[in-house]
Formats: structure tokens, sequence, C-alpha cells
């Protein structure tokens, strides 16, 4: 497989993701049936935008014997570049009433955690039964908040990466796989067609 000049290693194959996807929704799955009574067990998955697009739709096919509705809303923190502001914005709200819904936030990554927090406290407020987390990458050593996802795939190191959802100012999103970007690259890469 040729890999895209701007990555510079290839830290999760698409194998392995698929892999953990499929084991991410038989856990996720086994919880749901066992914590409430099948009438009851449909669950509202949350999805992020724009990352957490391959990942949702791998990962809710896996879902079994669990009834879901998915929904997104749009928060950033990043607006480009390879570093978080740091001050999350909702720019999409949730379009539906959480009261009483039971809610698993999907995400491709979660870094800080500022952004989780503040979402998972918001959907608490506005009345959710219960908000859990599942994300496929997990960068502990980012973290700023006091948060732990309730499932993940995989441990993320601290560098930028890119694919499977993740982007540099939004391309790069549609790689099968997760690498690790090379930043120098991008800092003297440009956009377009080649001459």
């Amino acid at each position: 497989m040729k890999l895209h000049p701007l990555v510079k290693e290839v830290l999760i194959t698409a194998e392995e993701i698929e892999q953990k996807c499929l084991e991410l929704g038989q856990a996720v799955s086994n919880y749901y049936l066992n914590e409430y009574p099948v009438q009851e067990n449909t669950i509202l998955c949350l999805g992020l935008l724009k990352g957490c697009i391959p990942f949702m739709a791998k990962f809710i096919s896996y879902l079994v014997g669990v009834e879901c509705e998915t929904e997104y809303m749009v928060v950033s923190s990043y607006f480009g570049g390879v570093k978080s502001n740091g001050v999350p914005q909702i720019l999409l709200d949730l379009p539906i009433p959480v009261t009483n819904r039971d809610i698993l936030l999907v995400e491709d990554i979660i870094d800080s955690g500022k952004t989780i927090k503040i979402i998972k406290d918001y959907l608490t407020l506005k009345g959710a039964r219960s908000v859990k987390v599942v994300t496929l990458l997990d960068k502990k050593a980012g973290r700023e908040v006091d948060l732990i996802a309730d499932w993940y795939g995989f441990d993320a190191p601290h560098v930028f990466l890119v694919g499977f959802g993740l982007d540099y100012n939004e391309r790069l999103r549609n790689l099968p796989y997760v690498a690790v970007a090379d930043t120098e690259k991008l800092k003297k890469w440009h956009w377009g067609a080649k001459k």
C-alpha cells in the first residue's frame, strides 16, 4: 500500500481498526444488554462531527442485540492546525431532547478531554439518564481534565495523528489507517494540483 506523502508511519492498520471495532461493539452491546431490559435498551449514539464518522460507521455495525439511534453534534476546539485552542465550542447542537435517554458519545480520539467533559456535563444538565463514552483512540498523555473513557480501542502516543477521521485542516480524514503525520512536511506543504 502506498502511503500518503504526509504520513511518517502507519500507527494502526485498517485490519487492526476493523478488529478493534468488532471488540468494542461486543463489549458495549454486552454492557447495555446486561444493564437494561430488552424493551429499554435503545441507546442514542451521539457522534461528534466530523472525525467520528469512519469509526462510528464501523462501530455501530457491530452492536448486536442493542437498538440504537444516531445523532450528531459539531463541537470544535481546533479550527485547523495541529493544536487545540483549548476552548471547545458547540457549533451544531443536538436536534432532539435527551431527557431520560441513555447516550453513548462516539469519538475518534480523546486528547485533552475538555470537549468530551463539557459535552458530558451538558447532556447531563439536559436530563440524560446516562452518558457513556467510547473512543477509538485515547491520548492519555494529553489529558487536562478528570475524564476516563468507558471504552477505548487503542492508546495513542502524544504525537499529531491523521487518518480514519483524524484530519489536518479538514484533509486526510479518508486515509484507511491511523498514522503519525510528518509535521515538518506539513509546515511547507502546498495543497492543490501538481505542476
